[in-house]
């Protein structure tokens, strides 16, 4: 279960958490993560990723903070920055696309919400991976769809599910 604890932004922007936490609106949110089948998969979609662009070798980032509005930052599991994107400390540009593992005790809605929060900010696309019923969603805005033949879609880009589900 998440705990929230007040803050000043300037404090959680000059604080370490570890594991790192979400900032919404004065709370500093812990992430539900940390448990094996979370970091496997959250590795194997990296790595995954980092294979499709290897030319861009700081395009794929895990646990990177992304500010999705001026009080809001949260840390997907995994974001994807365009070959064009500058080089932030903190991400501002829009990714072309963000990646949510769902840990045993996160709720769909509440996920929804931050993919939500990214389609504001400008993401085109989101994918959300439940790694203990091997299932993943597509969703972009005002859509939701599940992966039902087994391959997660951004653009051209083709992940195959029981390629980082294994």
């Amino acid at each position: 279960m998440a705990t929230a604890v007040y803050v000043p932004i300037a404090e959680y922007l000059n604080t370490t958490y570890r594991p790192d936490c979400d900032y919404v609106d004065g709370e500093v949110l812990e992430r539900n993560l940390g448990e094996f089948e979370h970091s496997s998969t959250q590795m194997e979609v990296a790595v995954w990723l980092y294979g499709k662009f290897p030319k861009g070798r700081r395009r794929v980032l895990p646990e990177q903070r992304v500010q999705v509005k001026a009080t809001r930052y949260r840390i997907p599991d995994v974001c994807v920055l365009a070959d064009d994107a500058p080089r932030e400390a903190i991400i501002r540009t829009p990714p072309i696309l963000c990646v949510e593992i769902l840990s045993k005790d996160d709720r769909m809605s509440d996920i929804l919400v931050r993919v939500k929060e990214y389609f504001e900010m400008g993401v085109p696309v989101c994918w959300i991976i439940d790694p203990l019923v091997k299932a993943g969603w597509v969703a972009t805005p005002g859509n939701l769809a599940d992966a039902t033949d087994g391959i997660l879609r951004a653009g051209d880009l083709e992940m195959p599910l029981d390629e980082v589900l294994g």
